[in-house]
């Protein structure tokens, strides 16, 4: 079975041109391919990540390692939701479906618009919620205004199904209850913004926070919490987790120093971009910072059970989970690693046996790649904030995925031309979609 990467352009309806892909020892590339060559998608959805918005100059990280463009990802958001929309419209006027996809129908063949669209986490920034001049948190308003200024262009969308997973950001800014039951901007005083618009809501109709959804049949959607054990699990202003701060404080010395020198952590919440975090943490014991967390127990004996069922039934799965899973798209460092990686890494490969395809996460703006000895790949999502070419007609990263019988294709664009998952050729003005295949 070929499990093999490939990289190719594609004809895409946003300011596109031709383009040559530079490629790696686990990729083949090719030229503008016919859609004749894939089979028609069984279902298909849009994908981003990382928009995390804030109404503030571009300035870089903490540690200086990115340049942040916090206003450019509204530009990056708006156009995604415009290349959404096309594939959305594609062949429109045939409106036949089979059954309706929420069930684990299919759609007919002829129709072939976006059934759903996943943003991988963090949708604001922090800075929306705290002032780290004055150290001190910002009125609440602020936050719901620039929340607002996001969902305004997300609202735009024709596919009205959204998928908001939790990132850390969602937890410096929201409460848990606020996650689960939705933000109604409307009732929040914010005037402009439409009565009927998207509510943004990290919770499934149910009000689980993880989640599995049918989009077809021979098809599983698994959504994940990786922030179910957390410092910050509770939400703004809610208090830190006292279990979660101590599991924090006996792996990382750092953290355990500063919570002795401020003993009102709990209550203040000021661990953020406060102290070393990574002084002296060597290889993956990075992950053991702040602004990660861990699956739970629960919640990791509910997937062993999903995957156990879908195993069983012969079903394919897709994983979406903010945190990274796997060490290797990490560069070895852990820094955005799930605290208990290993944990979920064992149920994914052992329980999953290979029925997991793709796990799709966030969190590293950079973005990476990895495919294990199952071939299930790895994919760690670009942030918006690190598209530095967009006025050259590079519209920034997002793909369309469409999976069809057999191969999950992605198409879209990357951050720059040093792009982990979209790469192209340096200096271009305007760059085609790529495609990243996983042959199944």
């Amino acid at each position: 079975m070929d499990r093999r990467t490939h990289h190719h352009h594609l004809k895409a309806p946003a300011r596109c041109s031709s383009s040559d892909n530079k490629t790696d020892k686990a990729s083949t590339s090719g030229k503008n391919p016919s859609s004749s060559l894939h089979p028609p998608p069984l279902f298909k959805f849009g994908l981003l990540a990382d928009i995390q918005y804030c109404d503030t100059d571009d300035r870089t990280n903490f540690s200086g390692s990115q340049v942040r463009r916090y206003r450019n990802a509204l530009n990056v958001a708006r156009n995604a939701v415009e290349h959404f929309n096309l594939h959305h419209h594609e062949l429109e006027e045939d409106t036949t479906t089979l059954n309706n996809t929420t069930t684990g129908g299919a759609r007919s063949a002829k129709t072939r618009g976006i059934d759903f669209i996943v943003h991988n986490g963090d949708i604001i920034d922090h800075q929306c919620a705290f002032d780290f001049q004055t150290d001190s948190f910002k009125p609440i308003s602020e936050g719901r205004r620039q929340l607002a200024d996001v969902m305004e262009i997300l609202d735009r969308s024709a596919c009205r199904d959204w998928i908001f997973t939790i990132g850390n950001h969602e937890l410096y800014n929201f409460t848990r209850r606020e996650l689960i039951d939705g933000v109604d901007l409307k009732k929040e005083g914010i005037e402009s913004y439409s009565k009927d618009g998207l509510t943004f809501k990290c919770a499934s109709e149910d009000g689980d926070l993880y989640y599995a959804k049918k989009p077809h049949e021979k098809w599983k959607v698994i959504i994940l919490n990786p922030y179910d054990v957390s410092i910050y699990s509770k939400g703004r202003e809610q208090g830190l987790d006292e279990e979660a701060l101590s599991l924090l404080r006996k792996h990382n010395p750092n953290a355990d120093k500063w919570c002795d020198e401020n003993p009102d952590v709990v209550q203040t919440e000021r661990m953020s971009g406060t102290f070393p975090y990574f002084k002296d943490l060597e290889g993956l014991n990075g992950r053991w910072v702040p602004f990660n967390g861990g699956v739970g127990a629960t919640q990791l004996e509910w997937l062993r059970a999903e995957l156990k069922r879908s195993k069983e039934n012969e079903e394919k799965v897709l994983i979406f989970c903010h945190l990274l899973v796997h060490p290797k798209t990490t560069s070895g460092t852990g820094r955005t690693l799930l605290w208990n990686y290993d944990e979920v890494l064992e149920v994914i490969q052992k329980v999953g046996d290979g029925c997991v395809k793709c796990v799709f996460s966030g969190h590293q703006h950079e973005g990476g790649v990895h495919v294990d000895e199952l071939g299930t790949h790895f994919v760690v999502l670009e942030s918006p904030m690190l598209a530095s070419d967009e006025d050259k007609g590079h519209p920034g990263p997002f793909c369309v995925v469409e999976v069809n019988e057999t191969s999950v294709l992605m198409k879209g664009f990357g951050r720059s031309f040093e792009s982990r998952l979209f790469p192209y050729e340096e200096g271009l003005e305007n760059v085609e979609a790529l495609e990243y295949k996983i042959a199944l």
